[in-house]
């Protein structure tokens, strides 16, 4: 996992371990969340959300939104997707999970 910078900043606000996910562009994450249906809504105290699209039948793609808006996005196994939801710190709260 990462311990500096960007990669901190960001592992303490997605309830998944980053080294388990790819970074995508934000061209090409907005680009396949535009297309594919959505698995999973959650939703951060103290604001932000993540919702979950079924990329293929072994990978979602990871949509997370700040609470001012910014969007990133990570390509995650769908088991270490569900690992994360059976694990979830107490700041997050799944609205529903279909996955």
């Amino acid at each position: 996992m990462a311990t500096s910078g960007q990669g901190r900043f960001m592992s303490e606000r997605v309830p998944f371990p980053l080294d388990a996910a790819e970074s995508l562009s934000w061209d090409l994450g907005s680009e396949l969340v535009d297309r594919k249906p959505e698995c999973a809504h959650l939703e951060r105290a103290g604001g932000g959300s993540l919702t979950a699209f079924e990329a293929t039948d072994h990978t979602v793609v990871v949509r997370v939104r700040t609470a001012v808006g910014r969007e990133k996005f990570y390509g995650l196994a769908t088991t270490e997707f569900r690992s994360a939801l059976d694990a979830l710190p107490a700041a997050w709260q799944v609205a529903y999970a279909d996955i």
